[in-house]
């Protein structure tokens, strides 16, 4: 423990030096998000309303747009019986709000986050289309 102790300032000089250098690109990743968020809100409930069978499917594609209040949105949708209970899940499953900004922020490849978001779809939708078939 006094190891730490001896350490201590060089750790909280490290932390804040560290967290000033992230702030402003967080900022604008998140100004950026809540752009995408005014723009296409209202068009992605609009296109899970009418999306019938293949719900989980959009569902899961449209939970990657970097929004939290499209999740709170299909959840109020599912509440009045116009998404099924595998649609929900699947928007809940493939949501990245959080993902995208630290995935972004230590420079992963595009490519390898573009995987990532495959993936997620592809088991939301899976996941969505089997609550689907089994309640």
């Amino acid at each position: 423990m006094a190891h730490l102790f001896e350490h201590l300032p060089e750790i909280i000089e490290h932390s804040v030096l560290d967290t000033l250098k992230i702030v402003p690109f967080l900022f604008l990743t998140y100004l950026f998000m809540e752009f995408l968020e005014h723009k296409s809100g209202d068009a992605a409930a609009r296109w899970l309303r009418r999306s019938g069978k293949i719900g989980p499917l959009l569902g899961g594609g449209l939970g990657l747009l970097p929004q939290c209040g499209f999740s709170a949105s299909a959840a109020g949708l599912y509440a009045g019986g116009v998404i099924s209970a595998g649609t929900l899940l699947a928007v809940f499953l493939s949501t990245s709000d959080e993902m995208l900004p630290i995935l972004i922020s230590h420079r992963v490849a595009g490519g390898r986050i573009v995987a990532i978001l495959a993936l997620k779809v592809a088991i939301a939708a899976v996941a969505g289309f089997l609550t689907d078939i089994f309640f």
